[in-house]
This record gives structure tokens, sequence and C-alpha cells, in this order.
């Protein structure tokens, strides 16, 4: 299948996992924060963790979802944030988090510190690929599962920095 010349008529079709077309940007965003929060509600109900690979782009669902969490109370101290992906300086390390490109500084300014600090997940529940220890999230996720996984799709077509092949 030519899964670069779809139409919107037969998206989805055969598709190995469900998918939903949604209308406008905002409409996008909104069903994105309103999964993460039925998510976090069913595994809190069930009384197990929860964890979700979590993009920085696209973005539009974290305002939403951080004024749903505070308007409801709903606690993420059973939640887990897996992003899947941060910039590194040349020699393999974090950028600094003040960085404007910085992913993990990104997540504090405009998520973490955003909600109410009774209900965020603690500090060591936000993971980030690590480039001082490889296997982390590999391992976790083999240990935990993962609840739900939001990918975004960046300028290029790429997925999570996986650059599209050229069609031209």
């Amino acid at each position: 299948m030519d899964y670069y010349h779809i139409d919107a008529e037969h998206l989805g079709e055969e598709a190995k996992i469900p998918l939903v077309k949604l209308g406008q940007t905002g409409e996008v965003f909104y069903q994105i924060a309103l999964d993460m929060i039925e998510t976090i509600e069913e595994t809190a109900k069930a009384g197990r963790p929860c964890t979700m690979i979590v993009p920085v782009g696209p973005v539009g669902q974290y305002p939403i979802f951080v004024r749903l969490v505070n308007e409801r109370k709903i606690s993420l101290k059973h939640v887990t944030f897996i992003n899947m992906d941060e910039y590194l300086t040349d020699d393999k390390s974090y950028i600094e988090k003040e960085d404007r490109l910085s992913f993990r500084g990104f997540m504090k300014r405009t998520v973490y510190s955003q909600i109410a600090p009774d209900l965020v997940m603690p500090e060591e529940q936000r993971i980030f690929p690590d480039p001082d220890n490889l296997d982390r999230i590999p391992n976790y996720i083999a240990e935990h599962g993962v609840d739900l996984c939001i990918g975004g799709i960046g300028l290029t077509g790429h997925v999570a920095f996986n650059e599209p092949e050229d069609v031209s």
C-alpha cells in the first residue's frame, strides 16, 4: 500500500490499530487531553500504576490536560510520563533545561509546574531518554507496560525523529 497517498475517504482502511479521524486542530488536542485523563482515571480506579509515552510535539493538548487535572483534582501520583526524546550536546549529555529546545525544560515549564503540587507526579516519574542509561526506558516498559502512547508527526513528516522516506 502506498501510505504517502491515502485520501481521507480511505484513511484507516485495513489499519492494524484503531484510527480515529478528527476535524480541526483544537478538536485533536482536546481529544488527546481527554484520552490522557480517561486513561489516568481508569488506571486509578483499577488501583494500578499508569504509564504514558508522551511527545513534545504536538503540545496543544498540554494546556487542556493541565486545566482538566487541576479543575477535576485528578491525582497523578500513580502516573509516569515517558518522554520520547530530548536534545543532547555534542558530548552526548543533556542540553540545559533553560535552553528553548529542551524538552525537559518545556515539560517542566508548561506541564509539571502548572499542575497543583499536591496532584503532580513525583520527579522520578518524569522519564526522559538518558544518554547515561540507555536501558532505563526499555526496562521500565518491559516491567510496567504502557497504557497510552501519543505520537506526534513533525514538520517533515517524521515520527519521534524518524525521518520519512524521500518519495520524490
